[in-house]
């Protein structure tokens, strides 16, 4: 919108806006009574239309992701904390809380009259930046008015992006964007290995490398970028910075100075559950998530199994569970990566690195777009070492095997392949009847890169 109209909304549409002022009241009340129902009811602060109201929810659930408790007591200290004014009546009104409702059985209904206030309100704002635009005078808002409106009544046009081939004909592509090698933006992957092969530390140095720029891996993991979250949910927050330290002699000054791009936010312990049923949807954990990792390259999810109490052999219920993260990729512009784990089968058969060693339904290999596999390989010597493979890319070339040695602390840097039992061997076939394969990052002319395979 022109400079024109980026006034204040009119004082006419400020006026009788659609609120419910008891029913906010209600509603923290109920979190007073229970604090459980910021877990169980999806709202934002700004589904809140008084001032301080918004501020107390806002208070509640940083308390409630804090794991303090909630009551008036304590919710006054964290507010006066955050240096949030008290006086005038509020700090009566907070005492007053757990006196408002008798239970806290209707929350649900008080979070839904919430929303549906909190919509007509955004509506209205809506109508209103396009009455502004509409009377402005200036062409390109008139012409903008009118773009607005045809995607409301076309809803195959404003709901579902519709790819015209006349129009991609003419169009000059960029060059494809990899995130990893062979992993594009905006799509699902796993790393998938057993338990005690390094998945998590190598996701961890992954993160890292996409970060600052160094791949102590020798993947060819290029940055930095736009930044990384890691989501643990396995290990507690202790044990991730054990293995930081660990990592810390590998990686010099300049790297450490770019490390706080990748941002490591800690589940463990905390409830969050994605999806805990086939048709509930944790929507207001999804929306931080969304929140917390907009803009960036790359989220690691450590490890799927912690982030779900679905049926993991159930076709459906990982179908919907995939879903989410196809969603959060979308929405987030970001590569996800999901770290799983190996099925008994492909344990007892050695065939970690094939792309259905992964536990579970067929529709986590079949619904997501790149799998990377550990595998642990002994020598004759008794020295242990990590096979890596990218068995499965749909938007780049497959293969790719890269060799890691366990240093102290479980650190995996680059290593030599190991050596066959007549001392000048390749390495064994995998099971899927691969040769050690590499991929190489290719810059073109023109600024773009891809990987290319020998």
């Amino acid at each position: 919108m022109s400079a024109s109209n980026k006034s204040r909304r009119s004082t006419d549409v400020l006026k009788n806006l659609p609120q419910n002022p008891e029913a906010e009241k209600s509603f923290l009340g109920s979190v007073i009574l229970d604090n459980s129902v910021l877990d169980r009811d999806d709202l934002t602060p700004d589904d809140f239309h008084h001032q301080f109201h918004r501020q107390v929810y806002e208070t509640m659930l940083g308390m409630w992701e804090d794991r303090i408790g909630i009551d008036p007591v304590t919710l006054a200290d964290r507010m006066e904390k955050e240096e949030i004014d008290l006086g005038g009546g509020r700090r009566e009104f907070l005492s007053d809380l757990e006196f408002i409702v008798p239970t806290a059985a209707n929350s649900r209904t008080y979070a839904e009259i919430l929303k549906e206030k909190s919509e007509s309100r955004r509506a209205i704002y809506i109508a209103d930046k396009l009455i502004r635009a509409a009377t402005s005078g200036v062409p390109e808002d008139i012409a903008r008015v009118y773009r607005e409106l045809a995607k409301r009544e076309d809803p195959d046009e404003s709901e579902f992006p519709v790819i015209r081939p006349s129009i991609v004909f003419s169009k000059i592509l960029p060059p494809p964007v990899y995130v990893l090698p062979s992993l594009r933006p905006r799509t699902v992957g796993l790393i998938v290995a057993q338990e005690g092969a390094g998945k998590s530390f190598l996701a961890l140095e992954i993160g890292l490398a996409k970060a600052t720029g160094y791949d102590m891996t020798g993947i060819g993991i290029t940055g930095p970028g736009n930044g990384v979250v890691y989501f643990s949910k396995e290990d507690p927050p202790e044990i991730i910075e054990e293995r930081l330290q660990a990592i810390e002699p590998f990686i010099d000054e300049e790297v450490r100075g770019k490390a706080d791009g990748l941002e490591i936010v800690s589940l463990y312990g905390r409830p969050a559950t994605i999806a805990a049923e086939k048709s509930v949807v944790n929507e207001k954990l999804v929306h931080q998530i969304i929140k917390k990792g907009s803009g960036k390259d790359l989220l690691i999810f450590d490890t799927l199994r912690k982030l779900h109490d679905l049926e993991e052999n159930s076709s459906g219920e990982m179908n919907i569970l995939l879903g989410i993260f196809d969603r959060i990729g979308l929405e987030t512009g970001a590569a996800v990566l999901l770290i799983h784990h190996t099925n008994k089968s492909a344990n007892l058969n050695g065939q970690q690195g094939d792309q259905s060693s992964a536990r579970g339904s067929n529709v986590l290999v079949g619904n997501t777009r790149w799998s990377l596999h550990l595998e642990k390989i002994i020598e004759d010597s008794g020295e242990k070492k990590i096979k890596v493979t990218i068995p499965r890319a749909n938007y780049g070339p497959e293969g790719g095997e890269w060799w890691l040695n366990r240093k102290a602390g479980g650190v995996l840097v680059a290593g030599p392949p190991p050596l066959g039992k007549e001392g000048g061997e390749k390495p064994k076939r995998s099971s899927s009847g691969r040769t050690g394969r590499t991929i190489a990052l290719v810059t073109t002319a023109e600024g773009g890169s891809h990987y290319e395979q020998d």
